[in-house]
């Protein structure tokens, strides 16, 4: 999915990116790239799931959302149950159950969407 955004970037977040040499399209990119739900629940000790967590912040803020969370739970239970069976206390499958994850993650969103469009 290809989005056009346009951003009231703050003055903080401007002076780092200056400071850095880091252009704001590149790091809200590498940022969108890491929220998942399957590598964040496959991956527990993994850096890169803070972008997975601020996006679950996110949901905690939003009123709007906290009346849709009872339709997401049974799936996101199910995602953390599939994935966590996967790892086998090892993390050595960290792979298998990112993509078992995924394939959850395809029935869920195929089916809010379906309930969405009733």
């Amino acid at each position: 999915m290809k989005i056009n955004v346009t951003l009231d970037s703050p003055e903080d977040f401007s002076v780092l990116c200056d400071l850095f040499k880091v252009e704001p399209q590149a790091f809200l990119q590498k940022f969108v790239d890491r929220v998942s739900f399957p590598f964040y629940y496959s991956q527990p000790d993994g850096d890169e799931r803070w972008a997975t967590l601020f996006f679950l912040y996110y949901l905690t803020e939003d009123e709007r959302l906290e009346q849709e969370m009872n339709q997401h739970e049974p799936f996101m239970n199910e995602l953390a149950d599939i994935v966590f069976k996967q790892l086998d206390f090892s993390h050595k499958n960290a792979a298998k159950a990112e993509f078992a994850g995924r394939k959850v993650m395809k029935q869920w969103h195929k089916q809010v969407m379906a309930k969405r469009g009733k």
